[in-house]
Parts: C-alpha cells; structure tokens; sequence
C-alpha cells in the first residue's frame, strides 16, 4: 500500500506526498511531485486531476493504484483503466460507500437512491426509472423548450448591456426550472425571480465544505450550519407543499391520462393498491421528498457543467462552431425564430443532430462532472490484463473517470477536443474505446437520468448557438483578481474543474456574450 502521512486533503496531500506513493506490489517509489507535473495542478482545483497525473507513472499496472489516506479517510483503490472499472460498477457492481451519506446528507436530507444499497435502492429505481423512458422524455421536449427560452431572454439581456456575467449560474438557474418543471410539474422561473427551492440549493452548494477545506474558520464556521439546516428547511417545506399539490391533482383526476410529471407517476404508482385518503401518506411523503432533493442536486449542477463546457469549447474553436452551427440550419431552417416551435412539434428532431451530440460526448469525455465511488468487499479482487489481483476488502474504490477518458492508452491526443471521434468508423484510429467513456457510469447503478440530460443539452445548444457568440472573460478575471504566482491551468485550460457540487467551471465561467447579427440569423 501506498505509505501516507497527516496532511490537509486529498488533493494536498497527493501534492505533498507524491513521490512516497507506492503501488500495492511493491513497485519502485514514485518521482517527486514537481517531475510528475502535479505542482503545476492549482489549489482547488478538482482532485481528480492530480489522480490523473499521478496515473501517467505506471501504465505498467494498467492504472490501479493504492493511496493511504490514514486518518482522515480508508485507503483508496483508485482505477483509472477502463477494464478494472467494468470489474468494479459491473461484473461485481461494487456497493456505494456510506462515505457518501456524509456528503449527500446536507443536500438530499437522509438515505437516498444515489447512496443506498439493496432492496431500498431498488425500490426507488424501480419507482421512479419509468419517468425516464426515451418516450416520457420526448414528451417533455416541450417543456424544456419553454424554460430554454427563458435562458436565451437571459442572455439576450446580457448580450444588450454588455456585462461580465457567470455563466455557470444563469445556465444552473435554467436547469433547476427544467428539473422543477419534470419532477413536479411545476414552474419555478428562478431565471427571472426568487424561487425558495432554487435559492435554497444554492445556498446548500456555495457553502458546502470541500475535502480539501481545512480553514477551521471556513470548515467549522457555525454560520454554515445555520445556513444548511434553513436551506434544508425550505427546500423540504417547498417540494411538500409541491406533493400536496400533485397529489391533490391526483385524486380529483377521473381521466386515465398518463401522469405528467415524475412525481405524478410515483404518486399514481404508490396509490395503485392503496385507498384515497384525504392526505398523502406522510411516510411516503417524507421519502419522496428526500429522492426529489437528491434529483435536484444531482441532476442541475452537472447538465449545467456540460452546457457551459459545450459554449466554451466551441468559442475556443470556431471551424467546429460553424461546422455546428450549419448542421443545425440544415435541421431547423435558417430562421432561428422557428427552431422552438419545431422542436415543440417534432421533439423527433434532437435524434438528428450527429455532430451536436458528438461534441456533448466529447465535452463529458473532458469533463466529466463527477466520478464513482464504491464500497470494497471481503473476497472481491480485481485483476489487471498482466494478471495482477487487487484486493478491495475495507478500502474505498474510487473510478476516476477524468483519468480513464484522458488515458493515452486509450485515446489519441487524450487532452484535444476532437468531436470527430464520436463520428468515424471503427477501423479509425480516433474510434472510442469500448468500456472507457463512463461519464454516466455503466452497470445497475448507471445514472438513468443521462437520456433526459442529452436532450436538455441538445436544445439548450440547439437555441442558443445560432444566436450568441460566448467570450469567456478569464483574462478580465485575473486582472481583477491577481493572485500569486501558482499554476492557473489544468492540462492547458484555464477554465478547469473545481469541485463544487458536480465538477464545475473555476470562477463559474465569466463570460461575456454577444447577439449575432448575419443574414438569416437575429
């Protein structure tokens, strides 16, 4: 196992310690951390990246390594090789930790369908997966439709007064309304006003305590409790008053139409067997409202991630822009004023978008917004192609997905967007590797809601990048924030990964966005 000392948090510690880390066979020591790169990571940014880094020193494992991270956390079992990953989420469908309770607990409010085991996590996915059916989803084009129209009057806004703005919160705003809309069929507009559920997430998020954080005025400022028990208060009071609503809906509905929202289906679906009553049963209502939480966290910061990496790649790389840009004046027409009204009528249309769907690919094969924790167990061993076994019993096996989708044995020029890869034969040496995209997982613990987050991308892209040129504002940041003379990209990019909830754009992307004004276009 890899030889640990005290230090302050996952990513400072690796920095500290990189050149002690030893893989569990008995592998020659490492480097030191300045020949390794992983000084060059800056403070805060996602750990994953150092993981990956680290990573690059022994290939020869295929990538698997032990971190000892005694005391303040089990050793780990980090993969970054796609096959161990298909051993571990898989062929043993390793358990989630009850590590992750502690994390999840200040956004969702108890045990949840992302941190549960068992016969409880099957019963919530057997619940509530059929909300996300390909044709459940297709009949909420439309409503996602109305709430990215509000986004593209948000930025018409900021493109009128020409004001630095971030991004990533205008674009988080649109996905809580998109979610709010499909969960519980209801309209939460906090893109143009306050909104309880809205604000409370957010709150939950910007004071949310990081591993890495060991300020004990930030980590144990009593203010952050005060904050989270209010926001958890409010998020719960709004989603149960939302659920009286439906419910109320519910019983007074004599029509057999299918259930809109999710919610609507989870009711129709837990009253089958059971009698009316006057109120909905509070058991069920206390569960429902802790799932409901876990999608609303889950599900707005880490679409909204993607969207933002989507506008800010393709401003980085304008013949992919245009290349975009004309597919859609293909699909849609060159009046851009039609495009919401056609995917109203014909939600069919986001199935014909090859390139756009390319580049989303290749935005979350770069950035993943999150990566998979699981639970070793007594007796499960994973093996590596040179036939080394890994034992997993009391360690946390963590699947670093950034590492495997910009592992060099798999892809060529790993850290280059090249949506091309998405759209080649298989003979092409660009072809993705099977097994090594994993940005929604794979196995029984997949995310089942990666259909719904594709389509909610694909019209945000569909009605947005037509319209707008995106400029980030990185430039005007750091003059207005001068810091010290530490490393200010990951990988090239100054626009990398923090951990903020899911991975999310440093500074929340500042950006500066413009109104196109060209023949057939606004």
């Amino acid at each position: 196992m890899a030889v640990a000392t005290m230090g302050p948090g996952i990513l400072d510690y690796i920095q500290a310690n990189a050149g002690r880390l030893v893989l569990a066979l008995g592998s020659p020591v490492l480097p030191s951390a300045p020949q390794t790169g992983l000084a060059r990571i800056p403070k805060g940014a996602q750990q994953s990246n150092a993981l990956t880094l680290l990573s690059y020193e022994f290939p020869e494992f295929d990538n698997c390594f032990y971190i000892d991270l005694w005391p303040f956390a089990k050793p780990l079992l980090v993969i970054t090789s796609s096959d161990l990953a298909v051993q571990a989420c898989q062929t043993y469908a390793l358990p989630k930790p009850s590590e992750l309770d502690e994390y999840f607990h200040p956004f969702t409010g108890g045990p949840n369908i992302f941190t549960t085991n068992g016969p409880e996590w099957k019963k919530a996915r057997s619940l509530f997966q059929p909300a996300f059916g390909n044709r459940r989803i297709t009949k909420q084009v439309p409503h996602i439709v109305d709430e990215v129209q509000g986004y593209v009057e948000v930025l018409r806004d900021y493109a009128r007064n020409g004001e630095t703005f971030s991004l990533k919160r205008v674009t988080c705003d649109l996905l809580m309304d998109i979610i709010g809309s499909f969960t519980l069929n209801d309209h939460l507009s906090s893109q143009r006003q306050h909104n309880d559920l809205a604000a409370a997430m957010r709150a939950l998020a910007d004071w949310h305590v990081q591993d890495e954080e060991w300020n004990p005025f930030v980590r144990w400022n009593p203010m952050r409790y005060i904050v989270e028990w209010y926001s958890a208060y409010k998020m719960s009071q709004y989603i149960e008053n939302a659920l009286d609503k439906r419910y109320e809906a519910w019983k007074n509905t004599d029509s057999p139409e299918e259930p809109e929202s999710m919610m609507d289906l989870a009711i129709a679906d837990f009253m089958q067997d059971r009698p009316t009553s006057r109120d909905l049963d509070p058991d069920f209502k206390k569960w429902a409202t802790i799932q409901i939480r876990t999608f609303f966290f889950a599900g707005h910061d880490s679409t909204a991630a993607t969207i933002v990496y989507c506008l800010y790649l393709l401003s980085k790389r304008p013949e992919i822009l245009a290349q975009v840009r004309a597919e859609h004046d293909q699909t849609f027409g060159v009046d851009i004023s039609t495009t919401a009204q056609q995917l109203r009528e014909r939600p069919e249309l986001t199935n014909q978008l090859p390139l756009t769907t390319a580049v989303i690919k290749e935005v979350l094969r770069l950035y993943p917004p999150a990566s998979a924790l699981r639970g070793g167990m007594p007796g499960v061993y994973l093996e590596d192609k040179n036939g080394h076994k890994f034992p997993t019993e009391g360690l946390l096996v963590w699947i670093v997905h950034g590492a495997i989708q910009r592992n060099p044995n798999y892809w060529p020029e790993p850290h280059s967007f090249i949506p091309e890869r998405w759209l080649v034969n298989q003979d092409h040496h660009l072809y993705p590797p099977k097994h090594a995209f994993r940005p929604f997982e794979a196995g029984p613990r997949d995310c089942f809601g990666q259909s719904l987050a594709m389509v909610d991308i694909k019209v945000a892209l569909a009605l947005t990048l037509r319209e707008f040129d995106f400029h980030d504002q990185y430039a005007e940041w750091d003059r207005k924030h001068p810091g010290g003379s530490g490393p200010k990209t990951v990988f090239g990019e100054r626009a990398y990964q923090v951990p903020q909830g899911a991975a999310q754009p440093v500074h929340g992307m500042p950006c500066r966005v413009v109104q196109r004004q060209q023949a057939g276009h606004v």
